[in-house]
């Protein structure tokens, strides 16, 4: 399998909240949430993602051509949306350091908004 390959495998697993997320790590694999500071092994990552509240979905945006980070948008049928930030290192075919960050996904402030400053982001800008 591909890095590209592995990363959106890992992203459907992650979304459907199934077990075999934790195939695509090496054994002793770090994964690390700095926006929380959290550190979790693939077997903590593996649990913490399947009880999750809630059904997810996810859509990989974009991938490095050399699989060292992605971006993909997360959602829920209740309205909360997510952007994801992921960082990754390899051995052996396998991610053995993840490090995500997430934001929200909406729209800017009152305050940003009302400066007036800034544009819609087109698509041609992604």
């Amino acid at each position: 399998m591909t890095r590209e390959e592995t990363i959106r495998a890992l992203w459907r697993d992650v979304a459907a909240q199934n077990e075999a997320m934790g195939d695509h790590f090496t054994a002793d694999a770090v994964i690390l949430w700095p926006n929380t500071g959290e550190r979790f092994t693939v077997p903590e990552f593996v649990r913490v993602n399947r009880e999750y509240p809630g059904q997810w979905e996810a859509q990989v945006e974009r991938i490095d051509p050399e699989g060292g980070f992605s971006v993909a948008r997360v959602w829920s049928p209740d309205g909360a949306a997510f952007r994801a930030v992921s960082f990754y290192r390899w051995r052996g075919g396998k991610i053995c350091r993840l490090e995500e960050y997430w934001g929200d996904v909406g729209p800017a402030p009152d305050w940003r908004r009302a400066l007036g400053l800034g544009r819609p982001i087109r698509e041609e800008d992604v």
